[in-house]
Order: structure tokens, then C-alpha cells, then sequence
């Protein structure tokens, strides 16, 4: 089911972009702004009743494709569905947003569902890139065919929706770090091999967004209770919950961004906002390992106060 008012005529004059995981918090701010800002954006979500939602509130701008970031044949049928509607135009920007959030010690996980977090936030953010890179390339060889840049008046961006936890890692978040550490991997080594094509590849790494991801996992009121881990999950709960209710930004702050980077006034590969920006940067990068292991140590076992990523 398509939402009825995506206007073709106005897709045929202005830059495309396609962001993933639309439904709510920061894919539907990012879906938002752009098309209030002129963009045409295609949206994935994995329901024709979201499609139905979304596309209602986005209206003419906005187009819903539904898939799961987990499902190739559906992410290509996706792909396809772009591709004819945009015809020689391309892709201006890709932004891999879709993603999941898992609470609780690595050894305690359920199996199934630390593998759904790899595969939604590190493979899915694969499948995405492989798929739309033809598109993105046709927009990068068309500007270079005819001299100039496209309506965004920037090259190419591949913008990837990271965190905090991806340069840091912290305890009972360690499924979330091990798979956004992972997707800074990956968009590294794609922007170095996509630098001859002029696609560029960044990561947004925040700290608390006014979003879901991380509502749903710490909802429950004693996490781990019968493990060895109780204390240390209970601490870990209650710093993130007074996070989110204290100094959560805005998700529009992360939109703004993303239009920032693609219409080229942010130029750098990566940025680090939001409550326990500066604390992850000095923890990971500029302490010794065994310092910031103490730290974050006696931050869950004791008193000492810590801003702990998203």
C-alpha cells in the first residue's frame, strides 16, 4: 500500500533521498525536515499501515517503501521501485538509519536476539548501502559527465545514524556497542573505497535522542534480577533513564544535522553530540584502557557520577 499523494512530477524535479526506519523518532524527523525542505524522500517501514501514517503526514514529498533492512530480496524490490521512479536522476544522499536497541550483560542475552541487533544495525545497513550505491554512483557520474554539482550543491552522501556507543564500550549495552563499533567499521572502510566515485560516508554519533530505540529496553523494573549482574543492570537502568528524561535532544537536532551534511555546510567524517559526548571521546581516546575500565567501574558500583551514551 503507497500513500496516494506522492507527487511523480515533483520527484522528477528535486534531489532524492532515502532514509531508513521512517516510522517514528529520528528517521521521521530526518523524513520531516527534508521534505519541508524541498528534498523528495523515500522511507522505509515494515508495515503498509506505517506506510499508510507516514505518508499521510508527509504527503506529496514523501513515498513509503516497505521492507525490512534484513530482507535483500525485499530491500532490491525496494531499490527497483526508486530506480524507476527517479529514471537517469540518481540518488543525492542515503541515510541508513534503522536500528535496534538491546539492554543487559553479554552473557545473559538471549542468542536470538543479539543476533537481530548485528543483523538490523550492522548487515541491514549493508544491504541498504549495496543496493542504492548504483543509484548513488549514477548521481556522482552525471555531475561529473556535465561539470557541476546537483541541486544539493554537494557530492554524494552516504550518512549513517551511529552513537555514542559506537566509540565507546559500556556495560549491559554491549550488544548495541558491539554493532554500532561495527557499522563505524564499515563506513569507514566504504567511504575510503568509495572515494573515487565522490561518495562521500558519514557517522552521526549521539547520546540520548528522544526516540524508542531505548524505551523498550529498559522498561522493566528489575532487569537481571537473578544473575550476578542485578546491581550493576539496575545502575546501568536507572543512569540511562534519567538520561533520557533529563537530556534527551531533541531528534529534529539530529535532522538539522543530516541536512547539514548533505547539502555540504558539514564537512567532516564524523560527530559526537549529545549528554556523555565529551566524557565517550575522552574515555575511549585519550585514556589509558585500564584507567577508563576504573572509571566506568566504579561509575556502576559506586556513587560516582557518569554520562552514560545512548
Amino acid at each position: 500500500m503507497q500513500p496516494t499523494r506522492f507527487n511523480l512530477d515533483i520527484a522528477n524535479n528535486k534531489p532524492a533521498v532515502v532514509v531508513t526506519g521512517v516510522s517514528s523518532g529520528i528517521g521521521l524527523a530526518i523524513a520531516r525536515r527534508l521534505c519541508e525542505h524541498g528534498y523528495v524522500i523515500f522511507g522505509s517501514v515494515r508495515s503498509d499501515e506505517a506506510a499508510k501514517r507516514i505518508g499521510d503526514d508527509l504527503g506529496e514529498r514523501f513515498r513509503a517503501l516497505v521492507f525490512d533492512v534484513t530482507d535483500r530480496a525485499a530491500v532490491s524490490q525496494a531499490r527497483r521501485v526508486v530506480d524507476e521512479t527517479l529514471g537517469e536522476r540518481g540518488l543525492s544522499a542515503l541515510v541508513n538509519n534503522a536500528g535496534l536497541g538491546l539492554f543487559g550483560p553479554l552473557e545473559h542475552l538471549d542468542d536470538e536476539k543479539f543476533e537481530d541487533i548485528i543483523g538490523v544495525n550492522l548487515f541491514g545497513a549493508r544491504n541498504v548501502t549495496n543496493a542504492f550505491l548504483p543509484l548513488l554512483r549514477r548521481r556522482s557520474d552525471a555531475r561529473d559527465q556535465v561539470g557541476r554539482l546537483d541541486a544539493t550543491g554537494s557530492p554524494r552522501k552516504i550518512i549513517n545514524i551511529s552513537s555514542l556507543s559506537g566509540i565507546l564500550n559500556t556495560p549491559m549495552n554491549g550488544a548495541y556497542c558491539v554493532s554500532k563499533h561495527a557499522l563505524e567499521s564499515l563506513g569507514e572502510t566504504y567511504r575510503r573505497e568509495l572515494m573515487p566515485f565522490g561518495i562521500d560516508v558519514v557517522s552521526i554519533r549521539s547520546g540520548p535522542i528522544e526516540s524508542e530505540i531505548w524505551n523498550k529496553n529498559i522498561a522493566e523494573d528489575l532487569p537481571f534480577q537473578d544473575t550476578p549482574y542485578a546491581q550493576v543492570a539496575m545502575r546501568v537502568q536507572g543512569i540511562m533513564r534519567k538520561a533520557q528524561r533529563e537530556s534527551a535532544l531533541p531528534a529534529d537536532v539530529i535532522a538539522k544535522l543530516v541536512q547539514d551534511i548533505i547539502e555540504g555546510r558539514k564537512r567532516r567524517t564524523a560527530y559526537e553530540l549529545g549528554e556523555g559526548s565529551k566524557t565517550s571521546i575522552v574515555l575511549s581516546r585519550y585514556l589509558p584502557t585500564r584507567m577508563a575500565d576504573r572509571l566506568i567501574h566504579n561509575a556502576l558500583t559506586k556513587k560516582t557520577r557518569m554520562k552514560t551514551p545512548r
